[in-house]
């Protein structure tokens, strides 16, 4: 009966120590892919119905970085200038967020007064358009292909910025 208990105790203690440094070895890894930070974003509201109409006459924001037409050093159509891109977005009162919606991905600062466009990313197939009215505080990007899209508006007259997704 002593042997038996006592292969019993060397097989539970070479178990756990082989659990033990397994984990130290791979728990890192595992709590970086698994456990990961959830993002707020994923908690905005989306709304299956059509968004609210633009204003009148919407102003659209500068295009992506593409030219307007295509550049011909032939004295054809030139191309827009664009400013300057930036590489990374910076928002030194504000923070990003990135909303993944059905035709594609929007990325705004969000400050404590205002928003802006960061990037604005479509599926294939889809298009970006975006109006921006500071003094009557919203912004509205959106995804589409001219029958269906994706909508994020952000909103911020009198209060923080509150963001909103359609699909349409």
């Amino acid at each position: 009966m002593r042997p038996r208990i006592g292969f019993i105790a060397v097989w539970i203690a070479a178990t756990t120590a082989g659990t033990a440094i397994s984990w130290a070895g791979v728990g890192d890894a595992l709590r970086g892919t698994v456990l990961a930070a959830p993002d707020p974003a994923v908690d905005v509201p989306v709304r299956q119905e059509r968004p609210p109409a633009p204003a009148p006459s919407p102003e659209p924001l500068p295009s992506t970085g593409r030219p307007s037409a295509p550049a011909t050093p032939s004295g054809g159509p030139t191309a827009r200038r664009m400013p300057p891109r930036r590489t990374a977005p910076s928002a030194p009162d504000g923070r990003i967020r990135t909303y993944v919606v059905k035709s594609g991905r929007v990325t705004l600062s969000l400050s404590a007064t205002s928003a802006r466009v960061v990037s604005a990313t479509p599926g294939s197939g889809f298009q970006v358009r975006s109006w921006r009215k500071e003094k009557d505080g919203w912004l509205r990007v959106d995804l589409t292909d001219g029958t269906h899209g994706s909508a994020v508006f952000a909103t911020w007259n009198g209060h923080p910025p509150l963001v909103e997704t359609y699909e349409y």
